[in-house]
């Protein structure tokens, strides 16, 4: 796992992090939120690892669709702690891990635009 890109390991990061809290979403939540919110996550180191072997030219728009994966993720940790799924302090650590994932997405994106002007 040495060699894989930081934002990878950061997706995988938040992927279990996430995992361990819904375990412990009331049960009524754990369906239905708490399974969106694993998806999404998921779904969200997938599209990374889509585009770490996708050809450069393919790479914006899945770091694209990526971003926007990771925008309905932070809207279903925002919901999840307004309907008191998890504590306030958890959320701020998994926002914290998405925003460094999303950082690093942005990153990576300028790093292709100056390559090669791609959008």
């Amino acid at each position: 796992m040495s060699d894989e890109l930081a934002v990878i390991r950061g997706a995988y990061a938040l992927n279990v992090e996430l995992a361990r809290r819904v375990e412990k979403f009331p049960r009524h939540q754990r369906a239905g939120l708490g399974a969106d919110l694993t998806k999404h996550a998921r779904d969200l180191l997938g599209g990374l690892i889509r585009a770490k072997y996708a050809a450069l030219s393919d790479r914006p728009a899945l770091l694209n669709e990526v971003n926007v994966g990771l925008e309905l993720l932070r809207f279903h940790l925002r919901l999840a702690v307004d309907l008191r799924a998890y504590p306030l302090t958890a959320h701020g650590h998994l926002i914290g891990l998405a925003d460094d994932v999303g950082r690093q997405v942005g990153g990576w994106l300028r790093s292709l635009k100056a390559k090669g002007g791609a959008s």
